[in-house]
């Protein structure tokens, strides 16, 4: 029987890991503090939150020792913007509780570390998320990410909501990828191919256009040596059909992630997928965010019009993730499957 905390008398000593392990989760994931579950990464309801537990002093220690001094954390950090913010809130929460006392070394740490940081205007430049697909957080895809939308020209240089999707997709449903080559169109910071190559495809071929974001995908290629060797880093220009054939000849899964949204681009993607879906054991999985539907659905009609391809839609908004936190579960999410009739 799980015994009770002998510090705050509220919560089982499983009960204060599983609190820690979904902090955890979430600040290596670098999820917005205004978004932040202080419970049970898994819950979206904020009543999840035991104040009593988040105040105990085994918690403050744990926080301090296994998250923000954590090893890992260590090496691939969060930007300090980020680690002062997150230790404002953890403090401000203990705070509103009864008879709290603070740890003075998470008190130390945050004066010092607010003393130097700015957390003031929006937040920018490269820093460290670790994605956590496992419930022991060891197996981790870590990615350097721009923490600005939009940086040098691009919006690639960030992990948007449907590339958060379609990690997530095949870190639930492995066997789709295991043992498979696979093709991702516009990979942005690598999120989805990294956790193909990491869920057991055979190899990854991470495709994008931007110099900046190639760039950024081989250095992220590189800071995950457990699975550099199965990924390659190419540039694809969808213009170029016959690259695009010649990519695709080996490939058995072709994926992408938020590249509908342009009207103008949508018809060069189709006849780019149309170009290198080939063969009837060929599978193509795009998830997209809906902000505009009247695009979504020119993709879906011209992917209809091209007259040889096949295609089925899964709305994905009210599927709960179960791998990776996500920062809006309410996002209205669409994953289309394509392959030839």
């Amino acid at each position: 029987m799980d015994q009770l905390c002998v510090v705050c008398k509220c919560a089982t000593y499983h009960e204060h890991d599983a609190l820690i392990s979904s902090l955890r989760k979430q600040f290596w994931q670098m999820i917005p503090i205004r978004l932040f579950i202080w419970g049970l990464w898994s819950s979206t309801d904020s009543q999840d939150e035991n104040p009593a537990l988040l105040s105990c002093m085994r918690t403050q220690c744990e926080v301090m020792k296994t998250i923000i001094f954590h090893e890992h954390t260590t090496s691939f950090s969060p930007s300090n913007r980020y680690v002062s913010l997150f230790l404002k809130t953890f403090i401000d929460k203990i705070e509103r509780t009864r008879d709290y006392n603070l740890d003075d070394e998470l008190v130390e740490f945050y004066v010092g570390l607010a003393a130097s940081t700015n957390t003031s205007g929006p937040a920018h430049g490269m820093c460290f998320k670790t994605y956590a697909l496992d419930e022991e957080q060891y197996t981790r895809v870590v990615l350097r990410e721009e923490q600005a939308m939009i940086s040098q020209g691009t919006t690639g240089l960030v992990t948007w909501e449907a590339g958060l999707r379609l990690a997530d997709f095949f870190a639930e449903h492995p066997d789709i990828i295991r043992g498979k080559r696979v093709l991702e169109l516009g990979a942005g910071c690598g999120l989805a191919g990294f956790v193909c190559a990491t869920m057991g495809a055979t190899s990854v071929v991470s495709t994008d256009y931007s110099d900046a974001v190639l760039k950024l995908l081989e250095s992220n290629r590189q800071t995950n040596p457990e699975i550099s060797g199965k990924v390659q880093i190419a540039k694809l220009d969808w213009d170029d059909l016959a690259e695009c054939r010649t990519l695709s000849k080996p490939i058995d899964v072709i994926i992408g992630a938020d590249i509908t949204y342009d009207p103008t681009i949508v018809p060069v993607l189709v006849a780019a997928i149309k170009e290198m879906v080939v063969s009837s054991q060929q599978v193509v999985y795009i998830t997209a965010t809906i902000r505009n539907i009247e695009t979504f659905d020119l993709f879906l009609q011209l992917v209809d019009e091209t007259g040889v391809l096949g295609r089925s839609v899964m709305d994905l908004t009210q599927t709960m993730m179960t791998a990776l936190c996500h920062p809006n579960p309410s996002a209205d999410m669409r994953l289309v499957l394509i392959t030839l009739k």
